[in-house]
């Protein structure tokens, strides 16, 4: 089983730029540390924390995590077998239609 060590050496200190990331609490702080990856992370760093904190913790945090755009929401929905409702994204595509001059 992979131990804290192990996540910390995978996991670059650019990704945790506006925190201090000695501070984060690794169960405490779980979802923002796996939102982070989610976010920002490589293929490395998704590994990490998918075997650090295992797959269902993983889509839990996934759920609760506001992704910045559809195209993140849909590949992240593919990648842990997710239905794309369940995961929340900040832009919404807008209902209006256009006006021609």
């Amino acid at each position: 089983m992979p131990n804290k060590s192990d996540l910390i050496k995978n996991l670059r200190p650019s990704l945790f730029w506006d925190v201090d990331s000695a501070k984060l609490d690794f169960e405490k702080n779980a979802d923002f540390i796996i939102g982070r990856v989610l976010d920002f992370g490589n293929l490395r760093e998704w590994q990490a924390v998918k075997n650090f904190y295992g797959l269902i913790r993983v889509k839990k945090a996934a759920q609760k995590h506001i992704f910045a755009d559809d195209r993140s929401v849909n590949f992240w929905a593919m990648i842990l077998n997710l239905p794309a409702k369940y995961l929340k994204c900040i832009k919404r595509p807008s209902l209006k239609i256009p006006k021609a001059f």
